[in-house]
């Protein structure tokens, strides 16, 4: 098998890694669209979580975007002080509402519940906004689509353009509109349509608002087209006097992460190849959680040397899937999974008693740098 990066250093199996060069080189562009448009750039930490990433991503963003309370306090400690906290999620705890008040700069209520039950207390400390569903479908698949049939997220845009509704809102508690109806797409002309339906309604009844939150699902690549999003922003900008903040989670760290594992057994069944790793999909849990096939570094449509990679658990669905490679596989031979930056090790779980892989930084000079490194006490603590 053709030799990579991974194959030169010895690195612990199974392992991830995140390519600091990707990243960076995301954030700079970012940077560049931030500069064009003057508006404020969040790190989603959901998207990769762990405190050496977050090190590297901090000088390049105006702060960090939160979904619960440990992230919250995670962004906290990582961050200095002129950066600023958000967070947005469903799921409130009213029992942690004061400290989630006190640690965040901006906190976005999910529905008129939350709104009517918790925006007193929130306004005092932090800036309070409200989710909105702008009923927008971009994404044809359910499970990705935040808009999709009775969804749990956000104010739905239609109840709103009632007026009794519209009016029976304390909208003086409001300084902020967040919204996020998207997942991996390129196109930022849905955005503009997304922003455009919100905020005639809002314009219909004179609101003013301080701050717009355009959430994430884009991705960022340097051959993208950025003028439609420049113009979006700087549109909102001109026309509504708001600061406007853009959130973007796998857009930095998914193209980035790779998993790599080892072959540790080999033997056919049925005539077909299996190829068992010291990986498991308990390190990629989207490959079952959502029924898809990680890319494999070099491997092929169609060759002479097929397998079906599998994991180390007794489950009997701990499938990657069927590959083809230029050469045969070995004992210790690596297998490589690309692309898979965003959401493994956030999501990775010791099911089994299975270890969860060390994580390393690949620098800018090639180097491998350990961030993490898991034993039994990480799996007996959990316990």
């Amino acid at each position: 098998m053709k030799d990579s990066i991974f194959h030169k250093f010895n690195l612990k199996t199974p392992a991830y890694v995140y390519d600091a060069e990707k990243i960076i080189n995301v954030l700079e562009i970012m940077n560049k669209i931030q500069e064009d448009s003057s508006c404020f750039l969040l790190y989603s930490i959901k998207s990769a979580n762990n405190i050496g990433l977050l090190e590297l991503i901090k000088p390049y963003v105006n702060g960090f975007s939160c979904s619960s309370m440990f992230e919250l306090q995670l962004a906290k400690e990582i961050l200095d002080s002129k950066q600023t906290v958000h967070i947005s999620t469903p799921g409130f705890n009213k029992n942690e509402l004061n400290k989630l008040s006190i640690l965040s700069d901006f906190i976005t209520l999910n529905s008129i519940t939350q709104l009517n039950n918790f925006s007193d207390e929130i306004k005092t400390k932090s800036s309070c906004g409200i989710r909105i569903n702008p009923e927008l479908s971009f994404v044809s698949d359910d499970r990705f689509d935040p808009c999709r049939s009775f969804s749990k997220l956000g104010i739905p845009l239609t109840y709103l353009n009632e007026d009794k509704n519209f009016n029976s809102i304390d909208w003086s508690v409001i300084d902020g509109i967040h919204v996020h109806n998207n997942c991996e797409s390129i196109n930022f002309d849905e955005m503009r349509q997304t922003i455009s339906k919100i905020m005639l309604v809002l314009k219909q009844h004179q609101i003013e608002l301080k701050w717009f939150n355009l959430g994430g699902g884009y991705l960022i690549d340097s051959g993208n087209d950025f003028l439609p999003l420049v113009d979006t922003i700087r549109w909102l900008q001109d026309n509504f006097s708001v600061d406007v903040y853009f959130e973007p989670g796998k857009a930095v760290t998914g193209n980035a992460g790779y998993l790599i594992a080892s072959v540790i057994d080999l033997f056919r069944n049925g005539g077909e190849q299996i190829a068992i790793l010291d990986a498991s999909i308990n390190h990629l849990p989207e490959v079952f959680e959502y029924q898809y096939q990680p890319k494999v570094m070099y491997s092929q449509d169609i060759t002479d040397y097929k397998y079906h990679l599998a994991g180390s658990s007794c489950l009997s669905g701990d499938l990657f899937g069927e590959y083809c490679f230029e050469d045969p596989l070995e004992l210790g031979s690596l297998v490589v999974f690309e692309n898979v930056g965003a959401y493994m090790q956030v999501k990775a779980n010791m099911f089994n008693g299975i270890n969860l892989p060390s994580i390393y930084l690949l620098d800018e000079n090639s180097n491998f740098r350990l961030l993490k490194e898991y034993d039994y006490n990480s799996f007996r603590d959990r316990l």
